[in-house]
């Protein structure tokens, strides 16, 4: 039985989502580490880390989005801004989850409501960048 590609981008959503997880909270990761030594090219650039913690939610939107617009698709449902919106609060919580687990579990990383507003953000501009090219590539 062929699995539904809806549910291939949610096992990869959670995927993401756990490594995530384990760099934001594995000790050798802070400041970036984790990121910088996988690409270098990023060192020297102002408020790298904001940039990866934006990117890092940019994509768990990306893949939360797909997969709820592939769902609902299969459903036969439309995906809707509401449903676009729970991405985004979604990921906004996950977070900020991440940040308080950073302050609690380990010992070099803190929880700061920059990253948490950086996390939001590009959870944000990739769920507002998908909505509006489906949008507007439905409209034609």
């Amino acid at each position: 039985m062929r699995a539904l590609p809806w549910r291939v981008l949610a096992a990869c959503s959670l995927a993401w989502a756990l490594f995530v997880l384990w760099g934001c909270l594995n000790e050798t990761g802070a400041s970036g580490g984790l990121i910088l030594r996988l690409f270098p090219f990023l060192q020297g650039f102002a408020y790298t880390d904001k940039l990866v913690h934006a990117g890092l939610h940019g994509v768990l939107a990306t893949l939360l989005w797909w997969t709820g617009a592939l769902r609902a698709r299969s459903q036969g449902l439309a995906w809707t801004a509401v449903g676009a919106m729970s991405v985004v609060l979604l990921c906004a919580a996950y977070g900020g989850l991440i940040e308080i687990l950073q302050a609690v579990f380990t010992t070099t990383r803190g929880a700061e409501w920059l990253d948490a507003l950086a996390n939001t953000t590009g959870a944000g501009l990739a769920v507002l960048f998908w909505h509006a090219l489906v949008l507007r590539h439905t409209v034609k």
